[in-house]
């Protein structure tokens, strides 16, 4: 058994955001939940090989507990913590990269 994967506020309404950019860029309400869905759970693999993905280079400050990768355009950002993963952040990969 894995560690628990835990969305932080932040991280969920930037999901429901994209959500609704997505579904306006698409016109398709099936793709728009398909692409959320496969984001969200793309999170899963964390739970048992949370290292599997790059140390985050556009967090200031970063000391490698916390990570990204991108899915369908998404990047999402993690806090590697002893219990649990912490999903911190979603942004849409295509807007300007932003440190943070």
């Amino acid at each position: 058994m894995g560690k628990r994967i835990i969305w932080t506020n932040h991280a969920i309404a930037a999901l429901n955001e994209s959500f609704l950019d997505l579904l306006e860029q698409t016109q398709s309400i099936e793709t728009t939940i398909k692409v959320i869905e496969e984001v969200h759970e793309s999170t899963s693999i964390l739970a048992t090989d949370p290292e599997i993905y790059k140390v985050d280079t556009l967090r200031k400050g970063n000391k490698g507990y916390i990570r990204a990768y991108e899915k369908h355009s998404f990047r999402i950002s993690y806090l590697i913590e002893d219990e649990a993963i912490y999903i911190i952040r979603v942004r849409y990969a295509r807007k300007e990269p932003l440190e943070y």
